[in-house]
């Protein structure tokens, strides 16, 4: 800078982002159990970071027994996203993101089983990921009695920090990160609704048909964190004043949002979506025990029931295998219809094609690509043998991790801040799928829709709206 004008080299010295975290405290009590909604006020007048969003908070688990023999109850502490049915982002007392799911962690979980491999399990403990892996925690396995010294002595209770990032939804925005003006956006809030305990993958005591009651949990101690940009560029303050100067204009932030539900029909399933970019699907088969607060785990099961997704023949009257030596049928029929258009243009019939269409719609054909679609474990004669270990079968996909993910444009729009996604034209469109699920009474599909929305300000009025 030494050979700069004296009036460059200030400017210039001023382009720096400084940061600085910032704690969050809930608006109410900072406890919570299932059920429970949490809200959470981020920094006023300020340029917050709601990329670097954390929730920190300490959980109890209880209820598991340490009787004697195999007649004890284990469980695994939850990876943390399974904790919320819902994650609703406001700014400006409008709601911009999750507003539309009550299935947040069926989507969250169904996502990073397809885009994240062991090594992005293995450097998110603080989130509690173990579990998605293997039949164990950070305290014990699935097949060690809670009330063994040796085996972690923790009692019919474990105790645990979690401190949980990455977020869907307005979290992710604008390019990269999510950077929102609150003195121009207005103010954010954030609000968590915990999950039932049906979160939690169980291990049965031999008694378990006798009545035994099922694992819950509790939170305490809630408290968020999030960056604040504390110095910012001079350009940045000339940038936004000429906007703000041009009464034409108009400031735009695009980020990431989602509508869920469930549906106890596979053929011409429907939900309905509003949307200006429809970025991708995301269909899941959800079993009769998915709600359940007391099913365990089935011998060579790694997932609880609420996130356990079987693929289906074509009827959904048995469920798909597969030999690796001679492969027996896996004939499925799949298809999204939206508008006019089909999704692929042929149905899918052979269910083992859903695996590659999944990975192809989330990192565009990347050869780097990494998954957890075809992880499991295996385990001996019972249900919790302590030889139970990790392994990678194209049958784990087919009876655990059937997870469909179809994209309709070249990634997401509020990443590449191009909208090139399904244009629903304001009005409500029926997106119909043909996706097998099972008959019994209970049995659901569930359907994700990513989408990107705006947020819009309107430099004449000054007046910020959401276009979703």
């Amino acid at each position: 800078m030494e050979i700069l004008p004296q009036s460059l080299s200030y400017s210039a010295s001023k382009q720096a982002l400084r940061m600085n975290r910032f704690q969050c405290r809930p608006a109410g009590a900072d406890t919570a159990t299932p059920g429970s909604t949490v809200r959470i006020n981020l920094p006023s007048k300020s340029l917050v970071n709601l990329s670097s969003f954390n929730l920190c908070f300490n959980l109890t688990m209880s209820g598991m027994t340490t009787h004697a023999g195999n007649n004890f109850s284990n469980a695994k502490l939850p990876h943390g996203h399974k904790l919320f049915s819902a994650v609703r982002v406001m700014v400006g007392n409008q709601m911009v993101s999750g507003g539309l799911s009550n299935h947040y962690d069926v989507l969250y979980n169904a996502l990073v089983k397809a885009s994240w491999g062991e090594d992005w399990v293995n450097s998110r403990l603080n989130e509690h990921t173990k579990e998605l892996i293997e039949n164990a925690d950070d305290m014990n396995k699935l097949s060690q009695n809670v009330g063994d010294a040796g085996n972690g002595g923790v009692g019919a209770s474990k105790v645990a920090r979690y401190v949980i990032g990455d977020f869907l939804g307005a979290f992710r925005g604008n390019g990269g990160k999510s950077i929102i003006d609150t003195s121009l956006w207005g103010d954010i809030a954030i609000e968590f609704t915990f999950n039932s305990s049906a979160c939690i993958a169980k291990r049965a005591g031999s008694t378990f048909a006798g009545g035994q009651p099922p694992v819950i949990y509790s939170v305490a101690d809630i408290e968020g964190y999030v960056e604040c940009i504390t110095q910012t560029t001079p350009l940045y303050i000339k940038l936004i004043t000429m906007l703000l100067d041009d009464k034409q204009a108009q400031i735009r932030f695009p980020y990431q949002n989602f509508i869920t539900g469930l549906t106890n029909t596979g053929k011409s399933a429907r939900l309905q979506i509003n949307s200006n970019c429809i970025d991708a699907m995301v269909l899941c088969p959800l079993g009769a025990n998915a709600n359940s607060l007391t099913q365990p785990l089935a011998s060579g099961e790694l997932s609880a029931p609420r996130y356990k997704y079987t693929a289906l023949n074509a009827d959904g009257s048995a469920v798909l295998t597969i030999d690796n030596a001679v492969s027996t049928s896996t004939t499925t029929n799949i298809q999204i219809q939206i508008g006019s258009d089909t999704f692929p243009k042929v149905p899918i019939t052979n269910a083992l094609d859903v695996s590659d269409i999944t990975q192809n719609s989330l990192f565009s054909n990347s050869l780097y690509s990494q998954n957890l679609l075809f992880n499991g474990i295996t385990s001996s004669s019972t249900a919790y043998d302590a030889t139970t270990v990790s392994t990678y079968s194209r049958q784990k996909f087919l009876s655990e991790n059937f997870v469909y993910v179809q994209s309709f444009a070249d990634g997401e729009g509020w990443s590449s801040k191009i909208l090139t996604g399904i244009d629903s034209a304001s009005q409500n469109l029926d997106v119909i799928v043909n996706f097998p699920i099972s008959t019994t009474a209970g049995s659901s599909l569930f359907i994700g829709g990513l989408c990107t929305s705006l947020l819009v300000f309107d430099c004449r009025t000054g007046q910020v709206s959401v276009i979703q």
